[in-house]
């Protein structure tokens, strides 16, 4: 089958790019020709691309060149269209090469710009290619793009949804719902990555485009996360793996660590962003007692007001305070993801302590095909994990916590989970590990991706 793909962004780097990357290569494992257009300029370094090319300036022409590849049954070609020096993104970090701006700061003729060069390349794209499937990311704009390219071909498309999109865009601004609502209408199928994907996305973007949808979840690398053993020697882990930010919640799991009782615990924190040096200042004020100073380098943060409050209330006491000192916590720093399956593996225990809604939340995936226990909240796409792996578990309400009152929940959810044995918790961590081989191999998401974009 061909299959023409379209994916504004890199191929590596945040879930969106991985998704992307990993079903173009599973489909190419599975003999499918596929086209991927995105603007990823060092694809030479992925063995699993077989051509790179470059749109001309305007968009009219494709010329793709052969670059080093492992032979497989199908084939990868990825191309850059060109769409000049801006790149729109939802959340900004620097893009080599480019002058990266959020969606919500373009002006008209920005946004007009980039839709027209990506409307032009897929045009191009679509008949060259003539594909059998095209398929689309995010709420915007890439269904309106599409919606366009459907316009002058009357070639149909599928949407996949991913969150960022979601609420940093259309959320925030009323011309992004009205491109989205554009988008979806004419789409063929709208696939998320979870159902409060759907659901949440069906709030934002009116329409029947709903009777339309389906789920299809993200997927891991289970060839590559996967369990290694335990020294038995080695005191019990809790991890986190994340942006140090307000909104993924790691103050939570530092506030937590006072109130829990399982002998020996350590925790570490994987990562980086603008919070990291208030959340290790947070971490020693609390080791010296000083609540009043770790509430204020909490901050005034909304999505913060859940730890806020608990070191606010009367369970902050003096055997609080002596807890919290005598549970070292370890801060490694940044970590690509291609590190990760080298380290995830050493934790007995993921917290993912998101305080706002995550359209899935695959590094719970990945701690589930490494062997390694995950406790989320009981709220949006990583709550679906949660609720998914208790129930292979046979243990409802072991793993996920109320996300209301975060900082007792992870507490109680990290004792419950440690006080079973070591040979317990291995019989877990095995149940999970063939979850996710089951559930969300990047293989099982090909297959289902595909299913959904072809009715």
């Amino acid at each position: 089958m061909k299959i023409l793909l379209w994916h504004g962004y890199l191929l590596s780097g945040s879930g969106s790019n991985v998704y992307t990357a990993n079903v173009a290569r599973v489909w190419r494992e599975q003999g499918h020709d596929v086209l991927l257009l995105c603007q990823d300029r060092h694809t030479d370094e992925l063995p699993f691309v077989d051509e790179y090319g470059e749109f001309s300036a305007d968009n009219a022409t494709l010329v793709c060149r052969p670059v080093h590849a492992r032979l497989g049954a199908g084939r990868l070609r990825v191309a850059r269209p060109a769409i000049g020096e801006i790149l729109p993104v939802y959340v900004w970090d620097p893009y080599e090469g480019f002058t990266a701006k959020r969606f919500v700061d373009l002006d008209d003729a920005e946004l007009d710009h980039y839709v027209r060069a990506n409307v032009d390349a897929l045009t191009t794209a679509v008949r060259t290619f003539e594909p059998d499937v095209v398929l689309v990311g995010h709420e915007v704009m890439g269904p309106y793009i599409a919606r366009l390219v459907r316009e002058r071909t009357g070639t149909g498309y599928a949407v996949k949804l991913h969150g960022s999109a979601l609420e940093y865009a259309v959320k925030l601004q009323p011309r992004y719902a009205r491109y989205a609502e554009r988008g979806f209408a004419t789409a063929d199928a709208v696939i998320g990555t979870s159902r409060y994907m759907c659901d949440a996305a069906a709030q934002a973007v009116p329409g029947d485009w709903p009777t339309r949808s389906a789920v299809v979840n993200p997927g891991c690398d289970v060839d590559v996360f996967t369990p290694r053993p335990r020294d038995p020697g080695a005191p019990p882990t809790a991890g986190f793996v994340g942006k140090l930010i307000a909104a993924k919640g790691p103050q939570n799991l530092l506030a937590a660590l006072g109130r829990t009782t399982t002998p020996g615990l350590r925790a570490v924190l994987v990562g980086y962003g603008e919070d990291a040096d208030a959340l290790r200042a947070l971490h020693d004020a609390l080791v010296a007692g000083e609540l009043g100073k770790a509430a204020e380098l909490v901050g005034g943060d909304p999505v913060a007001a859940h730890c806020r409050a608990f070191l606010g209330s009367g369970d902050a006491g003096a055997a609080y305070l002596d807890r919290v000192g005598r549970v070292p916590v370890e801060w490694p720093g940044r970590l690509d993801h291609d590190r990760l399956p080298g380290v995830l593996p050493g934790f007995d225990v993921l917290v993912v302590p998101s305080e706002v809604p995550e359209a899935f939340g695959m590094v719970g995936a990945e701690a589930a095909a490494a062997g390694v226990i995950p406790i989320v909240p009981r709220h949006s796409g990583i709550g679906e994990i949660g609720t998914a792996a208790e129930a292979a578990l046979g243990t409802p309400g072991l793993l996920t916590y109320d996300p209301g009152d975060p900082v007792r929940g992870i507490a109680e959810r990290l004792d419950a989970v440690l006080a079973h044995d070591a040979a317990v918790r291995a019989d877990m961590a095995a149940a999970l590990v063939r979850l996710a081989h089951d559930r969300w191999s990047w293989h099982r998401v090909a297959d289902n991706l595909l299913a959904a974009c072809t009715g």
